[in-house]
């Protein structure tokens, strides 16, 4: 009896804690949806803020939670979204939460990387990350746009021309033969070259990988920095989403040089022909007038338009994002007939569950290219002849019984045309088409393990064709190909030429995910694979002369007549060349963190090319990186901070930038390249062709290597009003190809390229983001990257002699003015610095020997102090690259209104100015007017007397081109108005209109059209003429049905 009130009583008490217990639970379940668009967001997480209880939404954005108490607070966060708390009272059981699309990435975001994703707080590498948000508001022509000065560490050079491949540069230079970073399409290796093939408005997230610890996965390819794009995808137990986006602006140059007028002008010839013992020129100069202005004439209005549309959705087993875009960029110089980029996308990414655990993922997107362009940045450009030509010469041909529609100079003989006819005979045309995507298999075997296995491919084929006509340029000229009377020159053709190309480029990568904990603490995430990858190509051309009717409509090899003859071997020619390069790889990635407070990871790749030598197949790089979470920690009492995290990593990361070793014999000739090597003999007054090596192999050549450091710490603090992210980092490149010296013990074979240079980097970047609501109506959001790095070679060829030169123009002189050498920045500015003008011979003659030199001349200065001015005094007088770019971007939202604003600075770098001719007769910057005159007019190496003989040879190499290419752009204003749901619900879900204004304003010292120059580490900031950016006008309408 004793026994069972005593098992009674123990029932009781039990029952009684139970219930207890269970009063402590509170039940509370609801729904997650998106403010802006109602839908409901699957996968949203809620978590009980300061436990580990959470949950996740689900398909239908429902979810339910236990709480431990009244006034528990809800933490609910959702990728791209900002975090919103809520403190749950007694009688609330049922909530219902909108979150809003976040402009700033936030502590619950998600980043890919390397063959996986990472949550941003376990990320112990350098990552910098750009939203679709930003990038659809910059509406750019190419994706690289959106990196510059909105990611910090990358430095990116635009160019003016429709659909041109910009400069980009992550973190430094590390060699001269190819610092285009690597581009990740969805998990696809593909070139910066692609980027012109990608529909802007199809991403969702691009991600830079800077450092080591990053980068390493990828090997021999992440050399130059990880440009990682991940595009959207359908959305499951969705309806269908269709939107709408269209654009339509006109564009127009935003500055022009100043030259002289022709009255100006004919005064200066007459000036330098008198100066020089010649006759007077123009004899009556009031007769002379203002002439024509030739910028005015070549500088068009453009036409710029995108349009897209999109649909994305899903089934329970199904995904789809759909979408379509046209983007047609006209160009200002000439108008959209003589230079424009057009672009046709057409895409297709659908996720397919085939089973509870299998699924398929085919990206598929087709893309059409048609460009046509004109001869730009170098010599006899159509901007270089807009500023250089006559301009006493009238637009029209007034001369009766002449050809030609436009006028002619009887003073310029060659070289040097009308712009306008240059325009008029420019005859060109490029399309494309690419086919390019992924097939992957996705197979979860375990809960926390995944099989994948992807295929991607890049398939491009080419067509292009140019034309050369008959041209009269005046009765005078030499270079003229039709006489006055419209017959053709004796022994001069027109000509057409066509070029076939054609690649495939597959990637075949299979890979497994394991991510597991260890009493529950001790988290792991594990990457385990393989790679295989081929790179081939072919490509044909043929010309032919004598077109019919000399028109571009007959322009076809097939209706040409021309035929080689004995007199005229190059009536018909061609050729064709193929190429591959197959790459085989390994890699695996170990991520670990306890509690998310500490963070480990260690990288391994083994890559193998095709392009090394037989010694040097395969290469090992490793990369480990730790953080540390300090606001975690139990000591970390800041109310102030709310999260810091403290990272470094160290690693190694390759780059092939080599053509695939082999030793080449060359049939034919004679050769008259730098070495001279003829193949074959001369007998008497013949040559007989033959055959000889052309080139040797080196089968110890190996991949660039760099070794990378990174520290760096991310924060966020004032009520996560604030974030900070900054990073120091140091690079080191061994093995830059560089061509030995040594004796001749290959006779005239180049010697092949060796791995015997080295260069360093060192800079900071940072980003320091700001976001606040104020009151209901009001939100204010700006950010700000930094990004500053030095670079230097640190060696070359063994005696450090090696010099590679670049920047080529031709001035009357053929000239060169960037050097990549030892003990130097890459690719600087390389010539003669001036120290004002000889004022009399006796300055003259108490200086240093300069050959030639006369009062009014630029004084050289004598670098060596060997008494002699000479190529031995060249130095260093410029860098194109700066110091330190800065990027500010400004986004506010008042009730329906939004506005945004990006400004983009680069500060440091300089300009070489090199599109001024020099001819006799070619006109000249009006800087010309403050020219010596006499004994103290004016000391300023800028303004040398004028004269048509010039001996001391003032127009060499000097910092008398070189100017401070520092500005700051308005890069982008957009001013938006999102009409009220009430008044669109019936038919929109969401209607937005704006105006926005590109590349509004630009404030800088240079003279030219435009600081901003690309072209590669040898001809960055070297300007010819190049082609400026257009300021655009636009008008736009994004529709949500």
């Amino acid at each position: 009896m004793k026994l069972k009130t005593a098992l009674l009583s123990l029932c009781v008490l039990l029952t009684g804690l139970l219930q207890t217990a269970s009063g402590q639970n509170l039940p509370v379940s609801g729904t997650v949806s998106n403010k802006s668009t109602g839908e409901p967001l699957v996968g949203a997480t809620i978590s009980v803020k300061g436990t580990r209880t959470n949950t996740m939404t689900d398909a239908k954005g429902q979810f339910t939670i236990a709480i431990p108490k009244a006034g528990s607070v809800l933490v609910f966060s959702y990728t791209g979204m900002k975090q919103v708390e809520l403190t749950v009272s007694d009688n609330k059981s049922a909530v219902n939460i909108q979150l809003e699309e976040s402009t700033t990435s936030t502590l619950t975001d998600v980043v890919v990387v390397g063959y996986g994703t990472q949550k941003v707080t376990k990320v112990s590498g350098a990552i910098s990350t750009i939203k679709s948000a930003d990038i659809e508001k910059l509406k750019p022509v190419r994706v690289e746009e959106a990196l510059q000065g909105r990611a910090s560490g990358v430095v990116v050079v635009n160019s003016g021309t429709p659909g041109a491949k910009p400069t980009v540069l992550v973190r430094g230079i590390p060699s001269f033969s190819g610092t285009d970073p690597l581009v990740i399409i969805d998990g696809v290796p593909q070139s910066l070259t692609d980027f012109n093939s990608i529909n802007a408005a199809d991403i969702e997230s691009i991600n830079l990988l800077k450092d080591a610890a990053t980068t390493a996965i990828y090997g021999v390819k992440g050399g130059n920095g990880v440009i990682v794009v991940t595009t959207k995808n359908g959305r499951k137990n969705q309806k269908t989403d269709i939107t709408f986006n269209s654009n339509y602006g006109v564009q127009e140059v935003v500055n022009t040089l100043g030259v002289l007028n022709a009255s100006e002008y004919a005064a200066i010839i007459n000036e330098g022909s008198t100066t020089a013992g010649g006759q007077v020129i123009f004899p009556n100069l009031s007769t002379v007038g203002v002439g024509t202005n030739w910028q005015n004439e070549v500088f068009k209005m453009a036409s710029m338009q995108s349009h897209n549309v999109s649909a994305r959705g899903g089934s329970e087993k199904m995904s789809y994002f759909l979408s379509g875009g046209w983007l047609s960029q006209g160009g200002i110089v000439g108008g959209n007939d003589k230079s424009r980029f057009n672009r046709g996308n057409l895409t297709a990414n659908l996720n397919f569950d085939l089973a509870p655990r299998l699924k398929f993922i085919l990206n598929t997107t087709a893309v059409l290219l048609d460009g046509r362009g004109i001869q730009e940045n170098s010599f006899n450009s159509v901007l270089g002849s807009a500023i250089n030509f006559d301009p006493t010469v009238s637009k029209y041909n007034t001369v009766p019984n002449t050809v030609g529609t436009y006028g002619y100079s009887n003073l310029l003989l060659s070289e040097i045309f009308n712009p306008l006819t240059k325009l008029d005979n420019t005859f060109n045309k490029n399309v494309g088409n690419k086919l390019y995507g992924k097939g992957e298999l996705q197979y979860d075997v375990l809960k926390n393990l995944k099989l994948t296995s992807r295929f991607g491919y890049t398939k491009y084929d080419g067509n292009a064709k140019s034309f050369s006509p008959l041209v009269f340029y005046g009765p005078l000229n030499v270079e003229n190909s039709m006489n006055a009377d419209g017959s053709t020159v004796t022994g001069r053709f027109n000509s057409v030429s066509h070029e076939k190309t054609s690649n495939f480029n597959w990637t075949w990568e299979s890979f497994a995910n394991y991510n597991f904990k260890v009493k529950e603490d001790h988290n792991f995430e594990t990457v385990l694979g393989f790679s295989m990858a081929k790179t081939s190509g072919n490509a044909a051309g043929a010309s032919r002369q004598d077109v019919p009717f000399n028109s571009w409509e007959f322009a076809d090899f097939t209706a040409a007549t021309g035929n080689n003859t004995a007199t005229n071997t190059n009536a018909v020619t061609g050729y064709y060349y193929q190429y591959f390069r197959r790459n085989l790889s390994y890699f695996s990635r170990i991520n670990y963190d306890y509690q998310e407070k500490y963070l480990a990871s260690f990288t391994a790749r083994r890559d193998g090319s095709y392009a090394f030598g037989k010694n040097n197949k395969y290469a090992n790089f490793f990369s480990g990186s730790l953080g540390w979470v300090v606001s975690k920690e139990d000591f970390f009492k800041s109310e102030f901070i709310n999260h810091l995290k403290i990272r470094g990593s160290y690693g190694s990361i390759g780059n092939e930038n080599v053509d695939p070793q082999f030793v080449s014999i060359v049939t034919g000739g004679p050769s008259y390249g730098p070495t001279a090597n003829s193949n074959g003999y001369t007998f008497g007054d013949i040559f007989y062709p033959g055959s000889t090596v052309g080139s040797a192999a080196n089968d110890a050549l190996a991949w660039e290597k760099q070794i990378q450091a990174n520290v760096g710490f991310d924060m966020t603090f004032f009520k996560r009003r604030f974030s900070i992210s900054a990073d120091y980092f140091q690079k080191e490149v061994e093995g830059l190809l560089f061509t030995p010296s040594g004796s001749l013990y290959l006779g005239t074979v180049p010697f092949p390229t060796a791995n015997i240079g080295s260069t360093k980097s060192s800079g900071i970047d940072l980003m320091l983001s700001f976001n606040e609501t104020f009151g209901k109506s009001f939100k204010f959001n700006t950010s700000v990257t930094f990004t500053t790095s030095k670079n230097e070679v640190t060696a070359t060829n063994s005696d450090g002699t090696a010099k590679i030169l670049g920047g080529f123009y031709f001035n009357g002189q053929s000239q060169n003015v960037t050097v990549f050498e030892k003990g130097q920045t890459p690719g600087y500015f390389y010539g003669f610095k001036t120290n004002g003008l000889f004022q009399n011979y006796t300055e003259v003659n108490a200086g240093p020997t300069q050959t030639g030199a006369q009062p009014g001349d630029i004084r050289f200065v004598d670098m060596n102090k060997d008494g002699v001015i000479n190529d031995a005094d060249k130095t260093k007088i410029g860098d194109p690259f700066p110091e330190f770019t800065l990027g500010w971007n400004l986004n506010l939202e008042f009730k329906n209104f939004d506005f945004t604003a990006f400004t983009y600075a680069s500060v440091g770098n300089e300009v070489y100015r090199a599109y001024e001719r020099n001819a006799n007769y070619t006109n000249k910057d009006r800087m010309i007017l403050a020219r010596w005159t006499g004994e103290n007019s004016t000391n300023s190496a800028k303004n040398p007397r004028y004269s048509f003989t010039d001996a001391n040879s003032n127009i060499r190499v000097s910092d008398r081109y070189v100017e401070d290419g520092s500005f700051i752009k308005i890069k982008n204003l957009q001013l938006g108005y999102t009409f009220p749901q009430q008044m669109t619900r019936k038919v929109f879900s969401r209607l937005r209109i704006y105006a926005q204004v590109k590349n509004a304003f630009t404030f800088t010292k240079y003279t030219g059209f435009d600081p901003e120059i690309a072209g590669g580490i040898l001809d960055t900031g070297v300007d010819r003429g190049a082609y400026p950016l257009a300021r655009t006008y636009a008008v736009g309408i994004d529709i949500k049905l």
